[in-house]
């Protein structure tokens, strides 16, 4: 009798364990693909708002290039002079990337990766 209950008890443990482990299973992955759409979601976000920016910065260089142009009598001088600019942000860009570029964006992906169930998004 008392091997019989014993049984029955470690039986339903064993259960519990189970139905336990499954259901921790099912948070992790629930978390996983919750923090992977997110992600995505932001990546799809910055492409488009970065061809967004890259058609404003093409037409707006443009338009700088041919007021130059128009005020110095010359195309290829009004075009260099949008190059030259672009290459010394380039440098200045290239100097800063750390600071400017890449901890941001690293802040970024590790607040969405280890963010709590109810924290917004920023």
């Amino acid at each position: 009798m008392i091997f019989k209950e014993a049984k029955q008890k470690a039986e339903q443990t064993y259960q519990h364990l189970i139905d336990y482990a499954e259901a921790r299973w099912n948070v992790i992955a629930l978390e996983v693909s919750d923090h992977t759409a997110t992600i995505a979601t932001s990546v799809v976000m910055g492409i488009c708002l970065g061809l967004l920016g890259l058609f404003f910065l093409f037409f707006i260089s443009t338009a700088l290039a041919l007021w130059l142009a128009d005020l110095l009598h010359s195309y290829a001088l009004g075009f260099l002079l949008v190059s030259v600019l672009y290459g010394i942000i380039g440098v200045i860009v290239y100097a800063n990337r750390k600071r400017w570029l890449f901890l941001p964006f690293m802040d970024k992906f590790l607040k969405i990766l280890y963010r709590k169930q109810n924290d917004k998004i920023v």
